[in-house]
């Protein structure tokens, strides 16, 4: 019975499986979809309702980017860092701390728990970190010009030849 339908697929139907390998294949590869392309910029009230429910968002919370920067209708997300998110919330993709279907954010990559989080508060202020890493480097610099003079090396007399001089020798006569 197997055998049958494998044959009837592969042989009367050769696009049919060419086509199940394509999807396959594109699936595996995790290639760029046509459907991830945002749409145009919402002009109108009806496309920004629109635009709002193909994100999964109210209108309320639905605001795009300018028209401008080329995003089209892709929603304007906060800038939350994945750090800043609440660690103990039953996330779906807990790895990424995302749910199914939350809009990703246009700068995604920027965002991860392991890059920047813009919400983070420094631990240092910036005249701290300034203070600390001036006074290093000119440290470092201070003691390379101060101690440019006192060169650490192995004494070593040059190497006498029989020609050139007197030549002492180390042991009694």
């Amino acid at each position: 019975m197997t055998s049958n339908l494998l044959k009837n697929a592969i042989i009367v139907k050769p696009h049919g499986v060419r086509k199940v390998a394509a999807i396959l294949s594109n699936a595996v590869r995790n290639h760029w979809n046509y459907q991830y392309k945002p749409g145009p910029y919402p002009k109108t009230p009806e496309e920004r309702v629109a635009a709002a429910k193909k994100y999964g968002l109210t209108i309320e919370e639905y605001q795009p980017y300018p028209e401008d920067m080329g995003y089209g209708d892709y929603p304007k997300l906060p800038d939350i860092g994945a750090d800043s998110k609440d660690p103990h919330y039953p996330y779906d993709c807990p790895e990424l701390k995302r749910n199914f279907n939350e809009p990703v954010h246009a700068s995604a990559e920027i965002f991860g728990e392991d890059r920047y989080d813009p919400n983070l508060r420094p631990r240092f202020s910036l005249a701290h970190q300034w203070t600390w890493f001036l006074g290093v480097v000119g440290g470092s610099f201070a003691l390379y010009f101060y101690l440019e003079d006192f060169k650490i090396g192995r004494p070593v007399a040059c190497k006498q030849y029989p020609g050139n001089g007197p030549h002492y020798l180390f042991t009694p006569k």
